[in-house]
């Protein structure tokens, strides 16, 4: 019988065990080469845009999917591909999420926004900018991701190796053909976006 992770957890703290993140390795060659797989579980895209100005109202898509082609020792051949479900856009309103699916990223049209590498450069310790291609709304922009590896760790769950990121970017609406939504006067241009994600490697 194949236990959950919560049940694994609890298990591992009545036993007394080593937390898990005593293995962690901040040194990207202590992973394995190879193809990982994206986490759902455990990975998120949150979005932030100023409002009237005065604060940054943000929201996040909770669906996504992709693979990384990971290579710590050479990070410049490394790649990466990710699909994100526009459909499933969370904000605190219900209706501002009907609205953002319907009026601005008009989903039925264009269900998703894909992100692929097309080259890697790195900047520090475990740091890099990674350059790639974003489509969204139907159109395709260069963006350059702020990326920081977090980490990697056999998986405490069972086979495979896990590997964690951060990255940062910044792009503009009006790039991507947003310009005709009546309600945009009340919000800026520049988007950040913050990406926290794990990978998988079996």
């Amino acid at each position: 019988m194949r236990l959950s992770s919560t049940l694994l957890i609890a298990a591992a703290f009545s036993l007394g065990a080593v937390p898990a993140w005593a293995d962690v390795s901040s040194n990207p060659r202590s992973a394995p080469k190879g193809t990982y797989a994206l986490s759902k579980a455990h990975s998120l895209v949150t979005f932030c845009i100023k409002h009237f100005g005065i604060s940054d109202y943000c929201g996040w898509f909770p669906k996504i999917s992709g693979t990384l082609e990971f290579n710590g020792s050479q990070p410049g051949n490394s790649r990466v591909d990710v699909v994100i479900d526009l459909s499933a856009v969370e904000t605190r309103s219900d209706e501002l999420d009907g609205r953002l699916r319907d009026e601005l990223f008009e989903v039925t049209k264009f269900g998703t926004a894909t992100f692929k590498s097309t080259g890697i450069k790195v900047t520090g310790d475990a740091q890099g900018d990674i350059v790639g291609d974003l489509t969204l709304h139907g159109v395709t922009r260069p963006v350059i991701l702020k990326a920081r590896f977090n980490g990697g760790l056999p998986s405490p769950f069972g086979a495979g190796h896990l590997v964690g990121f951060s990255a940062d970017a910044t792009i503009k609406l009006a790039d991507f053909g947003f310009t005709g939504v009546a309600w945009k006067v009340f919000v800026g241009d520049e988007v950040t976006l913050r990406i926290e994600t794990e990978f998988l490697h079996e």
